[in-house]
């Protein structure tokens, strides 16, 4: 239908049509739409069902919609997206673009929030929000609501502050309504757990989670009342959060759109880097040609050992990230757990790995003079190594942690590559001391 409008040129038509939307469902509309379609619609619409749709889009494709529109365009619908959307979309746009709109924007809450790191809760925050006195009567606080309603993201819950405006407590407006005069807002305000501006967004979003928050005061390091994050926000960061950590577990650089060919030459550098990290593997097993060349079935049960490390520690590894995010309270008792986990887990998958090379052994006795002493090569290095692997998956972020870099960089590949080389030098390590006589 919307096509149908457009294809018409109807301009009033369109706006008739879309302003009973949600702006969602228009930005979905709008993703379908070619370069032409999209043009009309965008002149069609009003100032304020454009601000609300371009909050819907990804922030890459609002700003790209964004910087097509006129600079006084651009001023009117920043003005009305909620600050938080605001800084999102100014975040995304060319440099150029970007300090001759701020400039327009000198008395603009927006500005407030563009510093923010985009991993910090400050960037998500709203500070548009009904702030009220403990000293104010029911009737004025009331009043105060009423007036601010329009133009503030949220009234469901209301902050009090004092003078200075340092954070006191907060009102819930179903609180304020049943309420009778007279009474003041002291009377009815109550305690809430708040989170800093500095704060990661993961931090902050965790926290509304354990309280069950919908609406969080954001503070900045005096106390004073910055504005709120909302649930909303606060979920939309943590899965963009969520997604880059899963991109650096996986060594895959940040994920583009575009024809295959642009993809492909995006991920090459970080294909070949992967591809040099191979190198120290095949220079580890190079050392021990000697006993290689003499008993060969050691070849055989390399990739069991390789991967069952492997495996163990990207388990321990996306334990550790998740309670970097979560709770880094529980880091060390949950350390102790992984590593008696891989010494438990190491004994059975040790003992079974020693009756199969047993088996094995046995059945192919050509491949081996020594199939219980061989066996023992196998079944005590799977032990060691993963027993070993949940110490070094651990070890490996928490220290890149301590040394304020981001623990997510010790991806998948990257900490499988150190793990890999640890099990080599054990596997052939003890093949050498335990065969080495015995050819």
């Amino acid at each position: 239908m919307l096509r149908e409008f457009i294809g018409k040129g109807n301009k009033k038509a369109i706006k008739d049509y879309v302003k009973d939307m949600h702006p969602y469902d228009l930005a979905e509309q709008f993703e379908g739409l070619n370069e032409g379609e999209k043009e009309i619609l965008l002149k069609s619409i009003s100032d304020v069902m454009l601000a609300d749709f371009l909050s819907f889009l990804s922030a890459e494709d609002a700003a790209e919609v964004f910087q097509d529109l006129d600079g006084l365009k651009q001023k009117k619908v920043i003005d009305i997206m909620e600050p938080d959307d605001a800084t999102d979309v100014i975040h995304e746009l060319e440099d150029e673009l970007r300090e001759t709109l701020e400039q327009t924007l000198a008395d603009s809450d927006i500005l407030e929030l563009i510093d923010y790191e985009e991993d910090e809760t400050g960037s998500a925050m709203t500070n548009r929000v009904v702030v009220l006195n403990p000293w104010m009567d029911i009737k004025t606080a009331t009043k105060k609501v009423i007036k601010e309603a329009p133009t503030v993201e949220s009234i469901n819950t209301l902050f009090v502050t004092d003078e200075e405006g340092l954070f006191i407590g907060v009102l819930m407006l179903r609180d304020l309504i049943k309420t009778k005069a007279p009474s003041s807002v002291s009377a009815i305000m109550r305690e809430h757990p708040f989170v800093l501006d500095t704060d990661a967004i993961t931090k902050s979003a965790q926290a509304m989670r354990n309280y069950a928050i919908y609406e969080m005061p954001v503070l900045d390091k005096n106390g004073i009342l910055l504005g709120m994050l909302t649930l909303d926000d606060a979920l939309d960061l943590y899965r963009e959060e969520a997604q880059e950590d899963f991109e650096k577990l996986a060594a895959l650089p940040e994920t583009i759109e575009g024809p295959p060919y642009r993809v492909a030459l995006h991920r090459l550098p970080w294909l070949v880097i992967l591809l040099g990290l191979s190198i120290p593997i095949a220079l580890v097993t190079s050392l021990f040609e000697e006993i290689l060349s003499t008993v060969a079935i050691l070849i055989v049960f390399q990739p069991l050992i390789l991967g069952s490390a492997g495996n163990v520690a990207t388990q321990t590894l996306a334990v550790t990230l998740k309670l970097f995010a979560s709770d880094e309270k529980r880091i060390g008792n949950d350390a102790r757990r992984e590593i008696l986990a891989g010494m438990i887990n190491g004994l059975f998958i040790g003992l079974i790995a020693f009756l199969m090379t047993f088996l094995f052994a046995t059945i192919n006795n050509s491949l081996t003079t020594a199939p219980i002493t061989m066996s023992l090569v196998v079944g005590l290095s799977l032990w060691l190594t993963v027993m070993i692997a949940p110490m070094i998956a651990i070890l490996i972020p928490v220290t890149l942690r301590a040394l304020k870099f981001d623990p997510a960089v010790a991806s998948g590949p990257f900490i499988t590559t150190i793990i890999d080389i640890t099990a080599l030098f054990i596997y052939f390590g003890l093949a050498t001391m335990m065969l080495g006589g015995v050819i």
